[in-house]
């Protein structure tokens, strides 16, 4: 496969999300009834009607022009502060955060949505704080946190299950899929989206069925269900050519084109990403423009149209680096160097390779990649729910046998109480049948419980397999991917040397060479960090032989490992997570402890494994640190609990820190 060919495999796929506008409920007025609620708006007094029709402005308008639309939403909350009216502050201040969210300014998107929370909940609004978890979702949708996304559309479709709420329960379940199609579950995301897509064809909202149909083409596209993808094209036409949303419009024609692009009839998808690129700008949708971009710049280079390609991926960088999409950002410098090369412009190619390699890293690195598999695990442990309920429901018929045998026994024993000995056998029976309840009572109970700790343990294993899985996924692909490109473009330059013998003298030659070589040992080391192949080959005891002689060759920390009776190798999960507890660990040591030496000691006697990691940093206040667990603690507990360990942490200030691990071996 060529470097073009590699590059250009794949097409950036864009999900729209179904985000819920302010109260009231989402609707579509005719542009004649706008202008009329526009004329009355100049004529309108200053006080609480005002606030509604502004915020059915914003509404109705916001779905072809956002600026005018926060506009109207920020003279609502303006004039609703001023009245103090809290229902009106509530509902504006939500709709100037879901304005903003749409032009990519997170940050005030983010204290709109905290000051509608509040309101809301001073006035026990539960359906309006549903939508703002709802928002958050989408929020972090954008940023590509698909783990807190995922935790906020599920909290809203509680909400909405909870009010009997359908049609908005049903939007958080769309929202849902599509964060499955950002973690690449789209077999999933396809059997959930045509069940999905029943229930809305039920409906009468175009703006439901059209996300759900460009979502679930979507999904289709990306598993290469062509043929099964072009039965929803025609419905797709007519919904993003009668339908007023410029947002569900753009992103049903970037369907379109990848479909077309898929089928390698590039002129139809070079016209398609460009009506999706013109909905886009004419809305003022920042966060998608960079990836409608670079699919009209990828249509474009597969027609050999290399000059109009280059300024449109050229803008759609621009773009990208305006709005911190960096997605789309890393896409558009592996679509630039590709087209560089393909007009032999080897250092700008070179340039652009690099800039993808930077931005990939840092995606990579991010906290929230690592716990994608979170949402998997939700819908996993549906079963286990459900057990329990059905347990519970038996629990509870036998609470009431109980109680109606109580009954009768008193009835029975008042009609007969001079017959002592039927009493007695009555009695008798009735202490046998009550204890045999009570021990069935007992058993039931136990029996929830363990089902209940089968569905934590099964939680947790799924959330740390898939990020193991995610893990090594990602390492393959450095190593195989980018690795296999930074060899092309090593052999490009022993071309050049061959060819120009006097080049190898030329100081940029020399200074873009080791630059090459550099960015090549840094994805290695990245690749390794991420799943060490010593680790896989040899064993825990020499991958933490390697961690240390790493950490201790750059003089900053000298890390000793002394490990006693680890001569036999451990299970595989086992090894791999007590792995991950030390690197995390060390890692915390590196960045907080200020510490020049630190000591790993492992020891194994039988079955029974002790941990213990001590370093001379300046310390820290445990109670302090419990109450403001990281992220990175977090885990580390959660490792520790899934291997039925114990943690404990003593650490005094200007003296140092020990964390020490006892857990029980389970080879089996």
């Amino acid at each position: 496969m060529t470097l073009k060919e590699k590059l250009f495999r794949h097409v950036p796929i864009l999900l729209s999300l179904a985000l819920l506008m302010a109260p009231p409920a989402i609707s579509q007025l005719p542009q004649a009834q706008i202008d009329s609620l526009i004329g009355e708006l100049a004529k309108a007094k200053e006080d609480t009607s005002k606030v509604n029709l502004l915020t059915t402005l914003g509404n109705e308008v916001g779905y072809t022009d956002l600026d005018k639309a926060l506009e109207y939403a920020l003279e609502g909350y303006t004039l609703s502060v001023t009245l103090s009216f809290d229902k009106g502050a509530g509902n504006t201040a939500y709709l100037s955060g879901i304005l903003y969210m749409d032009k990519s300014n997170y940050v005030a998107a983010d204290s709109f949505l905290i000051i509608a929370e509040q309101k809301f909940q001073e006035l026990g609004n539960k359906r309006s704080l549903a939508k703002i978890s709802n928002a958050r979702g989408s929020r972090y949708y954008m940023t590509g946190d698909y783990l807190l996304s995922a935790s906020y559309y599920t909290r809203a479709a509680e909400g909405f299950d909870e009010l009997k709420d359908t049609v908005n329960s049903l939007i958080c379940y769309q929202n849902l899929i599509s964060v499955l199609g950002q973690i690449k579950q789209h077999e999933r995301a396809v059997v959930l989206g045509k069940k999905v897509l029943v229930i809305a064809e039920q409906k009468t909202d175009t703006l439901q069925l059209g996300y759900t149909l460009q979502a679930l083409t979507t999904d289709l596209l990306r598993l290469n269900r062509l043929d099964e993808a072009a039965t929803y094209i025609d419905r797709l036409y007519l919904i993003a050519n009668t339908n007023r949303d410029q947002n569900l419009s753009a992103e049903i024609y970037s369907a379109i084109g990848t479909f077309y692009y898929k089928k390698e009839e590039f002129d139809k998808a070079a016209g398609a990403f460009e009506t999706s690129l013109r909905k886009s700008l004419a809305l003022g949708n920042q966060y998608q423009l960079g990836n409608h971009y670079n699919s009209l710049g990828q249509a474009l280079y597969r027609m050999s149209d290399f000059t109009r390609a280059k300024e449109i991926l050229l803008k759609g960088m621009s773009v990208a680096k305006e709005s911190d999409n960096k997605g789309a950002e890393a896409d558009l410098a592996l679509s630039l160097s590709t087209l560089y090369d393909s007009l032999g412009d080897y250092r700008s190619a070179y340039r652009q390779l690099f800039i993808h390699t930077q931005i990939a890293d840092s995606i990579l690195s991010s906290e929230t990649r690592k716990n994608t598999a979170q949402l998997e695990t939700q819908y996993e442990t549906s079963k286990k729910e459900n057990e329990i309920l059905r347990l519970q429901k038996v629990q509870q018929q036998k609470d009431f046998e109980i109680k109606r045998r109580n009954t009768w026994l008193g009835i029975g024993t008042g009609l007969i109480a001079a017959l002592l000995s039927i009493l007695y056998l009555l009695r008798r029976n009735y202490g046998h049948k009550q204890k045999l309840s009570q021990q069935q009572a007992a058993l039931l109970e136990e029996k929830i419980k363990t089902v209940e700790k089968e569905q934590q343990v099964s939680s947790l294993q799924s959330m740390i397999n898939g990020q193991e899985t995610e893990r090594t996924r990602i390492a393959k692909d450095l190593h195989d991917g980018l690795g296999g490109i930074f060899s092309t473009v090593k052999m490009h330059y022993s071309t050049l040397q061959q060819d120009t013998p006097g080049i190898k003298e030329n100081p940029l030659y020399k200074k873009t060479l080791d630059l090459i070589n550099n960015a090549s040992d840094e994805l290695r080391k990245v690749a390794h960090n991420m799943m060490p192949e010593v680790l896989m080959k040899v064993g825990l005891t020499e991958a933490l032989q390697d961690l240390a002689n790493n950490i201790s060759s750059g003089k900053l920390l000298k890390v000793t490992l002394q490990a006693f009776g680890m001569d036999k190798r451990l299970g595989h999960s086992t090894e791999i997570m007590l792995y991950r507890i030390i690197q995390e660990l060390v890692n915390n040591i590196i960045k907080h402890a200020y510490a020049t030496e630190a000591i790993i000691q492992i020891n194994r006697e039988g079955n029974r494994l002790s941990l213990t990691i001590e370093d001379n940093g300046k310390g820290f206040d445990t109670k302090e640190a419990e109450e403001k667990r990281s992220m990175g603690m977090a885990t580390v507990k959660s490792r520790v609990d899934y291997l039925n360990g114990k943690l404990t942490i003593d650490s005094r200030k200007d003296i140092g820190t020990t964390v020490m691990i006892d857990l029980l071996l389970n080879e089996n």
